[in-house]
């Protein structure tokens, strides 16, 4: 019997599909239609619903540190006051 040698991205795909079985989870192998595997990975629906609220909450971070410390600063300097109204305005705004 005469074995002939095997091409390179024979042996390549044969050793992928093997690396291939043995992973878990969101990573796998995919096929191409050229024979040629490529590796593909999927995030999580809570990951992804987490990065948008990131990116939602970046843009804001400027605003809120400019109030937070003109807050502070009427604190320390004892000018703060409560608007018992408006907070209550707030309350019911978000209830309703």
């Amino acid at each position: 019997m005469a074995i002939s040698k095997i091409p390179p991205y024979l042996t390549n795909a044969v050793s992928n599909s093997g690396a291939a079985a043995g992973k878990t989870g969101a990573q796998e192998k995919t096929t191409a239609g050229n024979g040629v595997s490529s590796d593909r990975v999927q995030l999580s629906k809570d990951y992804q619903d987490l990065a948008q609220a990131q990116k939602a909450v970046a843009g804001t971070d400027e605003v809120r540190t400019a109030m937070v410390q003109q807050i502070k600063s009427q604190l320390e300097s004892g000018s703060y006051q409560v608007n018992p109204g408006a907070i209550a305005g707030k309350m019911l705004d978000e209830i309703i």
